[in-house]
């Protein structure tokens, strides 16, 4: 292959490249839309329902040259910082790290208090799953002496330590 023409497709690609970019942000902004309508009905973020079938219909759609389960793989990193774009900012920072708060913070969610000195744990599926398999592993949770709170985190009712 010519330099010619390898310049050519590289100047192509670049084009695609800043398309993906352009429709990525479009897509940010509805998703954004979205999560305030969501937040107004007091809706969860996360439909993982949706996802699937919104997984199974890209598949169904990919003609290729990428195998199915790359475009699932890149589509829920997609759709992974698409949530991430609905959340305060200030929930994010505090979710992940004790960087803009003291160490002794003590946040309430639910009414359960986390960062009381008591244990909690905090669960959630590694990937989309689908309903049932999700309500399948809340009842066994909840068998288990476990309270669920809203959006997946939990604590025992009593503490085994």
């Amino acid at each position: 292959m010519s330099n010619e023409k390898l310049d050519q497709l590289r100047s192509q690609l670049d084009d695609v490249n800043l398309q993906l970019l352009n429709l990525i942000n479009k897509r940010g902004e509805l998703v954004k839309d979205i999560g305030k309508i969501k937040e107004q009905q007091g809706m969860n973020r996360f439909d993982p329902v949706r996802e699937r079938a919104m997984l199974d219909h890209l598949s169904k759609h990919n003609e290729g040259p990428f195998e199915d389960s790359t475009v699932v793989h890149l589509f829920k990193e997609i759709f992974k910082a698409a949530l991430e774009l609905q959340e305060d900012d200030h929930r994010k920072a505090l979710l992940v790290s004790r960087k803009k708060k003291p160490e002794d913070t003590i946040v309430e969610i639910n009414g359960e208090q986390i960062g009381d000195g008591n244990p909690h744990f905090i669960m959630g599926p590694c990937a989309v799953e689908s309903y049932e398999q999700v309500s399948t592993v809340a009842k066994a949770v909840k068998d288990q002496g476990l309270k669920l709170l809203r959006g997946g985190a939990f604590k025992p009712r009593t503490s085994p330590y």
